[in-house]
């Protein structure tokens, strides 16, 4: 079984696959683009004959990276943040590098207290779709209201300007 710990952040991905004796295979960094995905899916693959024999730990259960991982059949194990921020105080040290290395310690010693991530099903992906579709239009539907607002603020302004223009309230 091989232990892929990775680290994921808005710009890259840290990646470190130590050995079973706790020998590092590989340590790499990776864009998230999709250039840098794709390096990613085929560092990772290279490692192993079947991707049954990877299990990757990430602090995370959604999002892009996670879909690509699933998509690519690479097993995934998220794992719950402060889980990993408890194992980063007694490392003393907050790097991504670093925290890529304990996800990969983490699995090699827990793996069999991770729950395995499944891709979605069809339905689910549809449903993902509708709602963020909705969230979409909600977001616009907010936006459209508000310049409505302002427009009528505006327009009520000039008109009390115009009609109360030469009148003194002393």
């Amino acid at each position: 079984m091989w232990y892929v710990g990775l680290d994921w952040a808005d710009t890259h991905h840290d990646v470190e696959v130590p050995y079973l004796a706790g020998k590092r295979v590989g340590v790499r960094r990776f864009a998230h683009s999709h250039q840098g995905l794709n390096e990613l899916k085929q560092f990772v693959l290279s490692i192993a004959t079947d991707p049954e024999q990877l299990a990757c730990i990430v602090e995370t259960n959604h999002g892009l990276l996670i879909t690509f991982l699933l998509e690519a059949g690479i097993p995934v194990y998220p794992v719950n943040p402060k889980t990993a921020n408890h194992l980063r105080k007694a490392a003393g040290a907050k790097t991504d590098q670093i925290d890529a290395h304990l996800l990969a310690k983490l699995g090699r010693l827990d793996l069999g207290e991770l729950r395995r991530l499944e891709p979605d099903s069809a339905i689910v992906q549809e449903l993902k779709t509708q709602t963020r579709l909705v969230n979409q239009l909600t977001a616009c539907r907010k936006r459209v209201l508000s310049c409505c607002l302002e427009a009528v603020y505006q327009i009520a302004a000039a008109l009390h300007a115009a009609v109360f223009a030469g009148v003194s309230y002393a």
